[in-house]
Formats: C-alpha cells, sequence, structure tokens
C-alpha cells in the first residue's frame, strides 16, 4: 500500500467524563429534567440524551458524568455547556471542576486493500494481537505506542479505539498499517 492511498479516519464517537459535584440528586433531577431516565435497579446512573449538540450524558450520584455520543472533540465545549445549563436549572448543586477530559475517541476507516489476517498474525507471532477467527471475524492489535487497539478486518475496514487524541489514533492506525507491509499481507480487496 503507497503513503498516496493513505486511509482517511473517520470518528465515530467521542467518550469524555468530568466531575462536578460531590453528590448528585438522581431522583430529583430525573423528575426535573424533561426526557432524563433514571432506572436506578437497571443502571446506577440517570440517562439523558440531547439533541443539540448530539450527546448522551450519564450522571452518577458521586457527581461524575461521562459524555457519550460525540462525533468530534470539537462538540465537546459546547456539549458540556449545554449539559451544565440543564443540571443547574433542575436545580443541581454544581461545585468547581476541572474541565472534562477526552478519554476514549472511537474511529473507524479502510485501507482501501483486503488483510490476510493470518499472515499478519503469524507474521507477528501472535505478539499483541488476539485473532481467533471462529469466534470474532477481525484481528485485534494491540499497540503499546501510542497507546491504543485497532481491530482490523479481512476486507481492509478497521476500527481505532482506546486513544484519546485524533492524533494518537492516527497513529495507532500508521503502526497497524507498517505492520501490514512488513508482513506482506496486503490482498486484492
Amino acid at each position: 500500500m503507497s503513503d498516496a492511498t493513505a486511509p482517511v479516519l473517520e470518528i465515530q464517537n467521542v467518550v469524555a467524563t468530568v466531575r462536578v459535584a460531590t453528590v448528585l440528586d438522581l431522583d430529583a433531577l430525573a423528575e426535573r429534567i424533561p426526557g432524563a431516565k433514571y432506572l436506578k435497579k437497571k443502571f446506577p446512573g440517570l440517562v439523558l440524551h440531547m439533541s443539540t449538540p448530539k450527546v448522551t450524558v450519564l450522571a452518577f450520584a458521586p457527581g461524575k458524568l461521562v459524555l457519550t455520543g460525540m462525533p468530534h472533540p470539537d462538540v465537546l465545549p459546547s456539549a458540556f455547556s449545554t449539559v451544565l445549563e440543564v443540571l443547574r436549572a433542575a436545580g443541581a448543586e454544581l461545585e468547581p471542576f476541572d474541565p472534562p477530559r477526552v478519554v476514549n475517541i472511537v474511529s473507524s476507516g479502510s485501507f482501501g486493500e483486503g488483510v490476510a489476517l493470518q499472515r499478519l498474525a503469524i507474521a507477528m507471532n501472535l505478539e499483541h494481537i488476539e485473532y481467533e477467527p471462529e469466534v470474532f471475524p477481525g484481528l485485534v492489535y494491540r499497540v503499546a505506542d501510542p497507546r491504543g487497539v485497532a481491530l482490523v478486518f479481512g476486507s481492509g475496514a478497521f476500527v481505532v479505539t482506546g486513544t484519546r487524541t485524533e492524533d494518537q489514533a492516527a497513529r495507532v492506525m500508521a503502526v497497524i498499517q507498517h505492520a501490514i507491509d512488513q508482513a506482506g499481507a496486503w490482498t486484492p480487496a
């Protein structure tokens, strides 16, 4: 595969966390926030789906929020601001907090060529790899530096997860691409 055909990563999901209080009264928030769902027997957090910007918020009693479903890290500031407005309007007592931090970016793409997964697994001596085609149709490659995980499929499609920045995701994809090159594991798509 040549550099001219380098794959493009498309971000699918961004997950961020932040602690905004010592305690959040989830029962009270569920009553005051339209559309909020809190089924404590099934899940210990309040779930709030917001449309503008598109984000799902998981709020937990110890004051921690998880924001997920964002299409790009650039959406985080406006999503967080909107969440704070909703919580304050519902009477939540918020404390000083650090900015939210991205804890996971999920990206996907395609190499444009097929990948001989078994050849790749053997060439890598199964190091940092999980490949059980009877259980899962892709190869799981755990990259140590930069830290991330790639799922690579025989069609050449891939998913990169466990990264915190777009640059990390691109570097994980480049490590995978280099490993496929070194193994001679490209096949026609």
